[in-house]
């Protein structure tokens, strides 16, 4: 693990993933994360869903 980034919560509950963390990760705006109670904290998963551009090309090849 590298080393830790401090990150806070606003007045909504939301914190931001460092850019740093996005971009190492490949996270894009809209990504979809399953998000677990753990005993030590949040546990977040990505969901792997095709892109928007994909499912778009997969309907007109079915058609």
């Amino acid at each position: 693990m590298k080393d830790p980034k401090v990150v806070q919560a606003d007045k909504r509950g939301q914190i931001v993933i460092p850019k740093s963390i996005r971009k190492e990760l490949g996270i894009e705006e809209g990504a979809a994360f399953w998000m677990y109670k753990t005993e030590e904290g949040i546990f977040l998963k990505r969901i792997e869903a095709p892109s928007e551009k994909a499912v778009k090309k997969a309907v007109k090849k079915a058609r």
